[in-house]
């Protein structure tokens, strides 16, 4: 008898071994897997087909938007004046999940410059999804959120927060 307690105790040992083993295992896949998406270069494609790496030397302004947001649409015009002037580099983020056509659509319809993001890159961004519209998120050359502004925003209220985010810095 002793030796069938004996037994089964050493089989549940090699048991709970082997849930152990898979667990890290599966601990160090994970992290090993996190650590190769950090190391590569970030890159979402606009719906004008074109790549947007978030590798640059320039600050990057995210601004999410929706058509029915009415904030948003007044924010093109001075979001599209920074983007011709090339001060900053924009990307324009549909809050709605569209298809690449409907979001074509309404790039087309308002009158947008700058590069907008596919809708179903959303998991590419580093940025979260807003709760608030419209919200503007100001990337540094370095690829971290310097500054989140929400509501609506002006050429010269954007600047401002991207020169107090530069000096903060130095």
């Amino acid at each position: 008898m002793k030796i069938v307690a004996d037994y089964k105790r050493i089989k549940q040992q090699r048991g709970s071994f082997r849930v152990v083993l898979m667990l890290l295992a599966g601990i160090v896949a994970l992290a090993g897997g996190i650590a190769f998406r950090a190391m590569q270069p970030l890159t979402v494609h606009t719906v004008q087909g074109q790549p947007f790496s978030w590798q640059s030397e320039q600050w990057t302004v995210v601004n999410f938007f929706a058509e029915w947001c009415l904030p948003c649409l007044r924010e093109i015009p001075e979001l599209n004046q920074v983007y011709n002037e090339q001060q900053f580099r924009v990307l324009g983020v549909s809050f709605d999940e569209l298809d690449d056509e409907a979001l074509s659509a309404v790039v087309t319809r308002q009158n947008i410059r700058f590069p907008v993001v596919v809708s179903n890159a959303m998991t590419d961004l580093p940025v979260s999804m807003p709760i608030v519209l419209p919200t503007t998120y100001i990337i540094s050359p370095e690829g971290e959120v310097a500054v989140t502004l929400r509501g609506e925003i002006t050429q010269e209220k954007l600047i401002s927060a991207i020169q107090q985010a530069q000096s903060e810095l130095l």
